[in-house]
C-alpha cells in the first residue's frame, strides 16, 4: 500500500513538472510568441494568409476579461486576431510575461490594439505601455476601427520580459494580439543592453490590397 501510495505521489509529481514545463514552453519551432490576445481558453489556431500560429493568452497573464469586438466591425479582410480583445478593468498595472527567452538577445516585440467598441461604451480609451520597468508608448485610440500597432526592439536581460498595460484614468487597457521575434545580433545595433528603440511607420509600399502583413 506504501509502494502504491509512493507511486501516485510520483505521477502527480511529474505530471505537476510537466504542466509548469508547458506553461514555460511559450516560443514556437522557429523561436516566435505569437498570441491572439482575448482567445478563450487554451485554443489556438493557424492564421490562413500568414501561415502563423496563434495561441490564447491563458498562459501568459491571471488578469483581466475577455471579449469580442461589436459585430458592426467585423469585415472580410480583418485578420481573425483582431476579433476579441483583452481588457484590463482592475488594478492599475496589468502585465503579460513572455518567457523562455536568451538573456542577452535581441528580439522585437509588437502589440496590437483595436477597439471595436468590445465594451458596447463607444469611448475611446487612452493608456500606457510599458517594457519591464521602461515606459514604451502611450496608445491613443481615436477611432474604434483602426487598429494600432506598436513596435520595439529591444535586448532582454533575463530569459523573459513584461508587456504591461497602464491604466493612466483616461479609459480602461486592452490589447488585441502581442508578438515576439528574435533577431541577429548585427540587426539594429542601437538596440543595447541599455536602450532600446521603438519602430515607427514601418510601410509595405505597392501593395495591392489594404490587408496588414505580420511577419
Amino acid at each position: 500500500m506504501a509502494a502504491r501510495s509512493w507511486l501516485i505521489l510520483l505521477c502527480l509529481a511529474l505530471a505537476a513538472t510537466a504542466g509548469i514545463l508547458q506553461a514555460r514552453a511559450q516560443l514556437d519551432s522557429k523561436g516566435f510568441i505569437s498570441v491572439d490576445c482575448g482567445l478563450p481558453g487554451k485554443t489556438s489556431y493557424v492564421d490562413d494568409k500568414t501561415k502563423i500560429s496563434y495561441a490564447a493568452d491563458d498562459g501568459f497573464t491571471d488578469g483581466g476579461s475577455f471579449h469580442n469586438i461589436s459585430a458592426e466591425y467585423f469585415a472580410p479582410a480583418l485578420s481573425a486576431r483582431y476579433y476579441n480583445v483583452r481588457s484590463f478593468p482592475d488594478g492599475a498595472r496589468n502585465c503579460y510575461t513572455l518567457r523562455s527567452l536568451v538573456a542577452g538577445h535581441k528580439y522585437l516585440i509588437r502589440a496590437t490594439f483595436m477597439y471595436g467598441n468590445y465594451d458596447g461604451l463607444s469611448k475611446l480609451p487612452i493608456f500606457d505601455v510599458y517594457i519591464g520597468v521602461n515606459f514604451w508608448m502611450m496608445v491613443n485610440i481615436t477611432d474604434p476601427a483602426g487598429s494600432t500597432l506598436l513596435e520595439a526592439i529591444v535586448v532582454v536581460p533575463d530569459d523573459f520580459v513584461q508587456v504591461c498595460l497602464v491604466n493612466t484614468g483616461t479609459g480602461t487597457p486592452f490589447i488585441s494580439g502581442l508578438d515576439l521575434r528574435p533577431l541577429k545580433k548585427k540587426l539594429y545595433p542601437q538596440a543595447t543592453e541599455t536602450q532600446g528603440l521603438s519602430l515607427f511607420g514601418r510601410w509595405n509600399f505597392g501593395p495591392t490590397s489594404n490587408t496588414e502583413i505580420i511577419r
